[in-house]
């Protein structure tokens, strides 16, 4: 009997033993933060049109006014020309009215590129003939294109960058403008064509 007490004591003391609250417990903490490497242009098309009897007017680039592609420009070109001319498009599709697109930058890499990657498709008068220019309007980085610069001086061509600190929103201006040559041989059928042009964000 003083036996089964014993056993009937112990057994109590340990259900009590592990009834009884601790001082400690545990968790975790998860962090979840994702690369952010993102470019938008809102620019679909950058047309000119040397054949449109109604546009006119001229668009600033990097402190030069240059004239729109029109019916009324071109024919001021052949009249008075004798060599070449770069011309400001006639009109874009998807900038809501500017006459820029405008590229839009957001990460949190320090350092990033963004670039001409590819270009599909050929001119008749040659890829060449299209200028690109990049002005920074606020964010990081800087603009590789201190002048206009022919879509195929380099590949890829590097349009704007930040080396460090880039982190953020960042947001360029782009402008495109076409180069006449007062000898081109423009064929009887005219000249309609169109290329497109593939920007690349990359970050080492």
């Amino acid at each position: 009997m003083k036996r089964k007490l014993v056993a009937l004591m112990a057994l109590l003391a340990s259900l009590s033993l592990a009834q009884t609250p601790t001082n400690t417990d545990s968790h975790t903490v998860t962090v979840n933060i994702p690369s952010v490497l993102r470019l938008t242009l809102d620019a679909e098309d950058y047309l000119f049109d040397f054949d449109d009897a109604s546009a006119s007017g001229t668009v600033t680039i990097g402190g030069t006014p240059y004239t729109k592609a029109s019916q009324a420009a071109y024919y001021a070109f052949l009249d008075t020309a004798s060599g070449t001319q770069d011309f400001a498009p006639t009109a874009l599709t998807g900038t809501g009215g500017a006459d820029y697109g405008t590229v839009t930058v957001r990460t949190n890499r320090a350092q990033w590129t963004v670039k001409i990657d590819s270009i599909s498709g050929t001119l008749t008068l040659g890829n060449g003939r299209v200028k690109v220019f990049a002005e920074k309007v606020s964010g990081k980085g800087t603009s590789s294109t201190s002048t206009p610069t022919s879509i195929t001086a380099a590949s890829p061509l590097t349009l704007f960058s930040a080396s460090s600190n880039g982190q953020g929103r960042s947001v360029y201006k782009l402008y495109y403008l076409f180069t006449m040559d007062i000898n081109d041989d423009i064929p009887l059928s005219g000249i309609n064509q169109q290329i497109t042009v593939n920007l690349l964000l990359t970050s080492p």
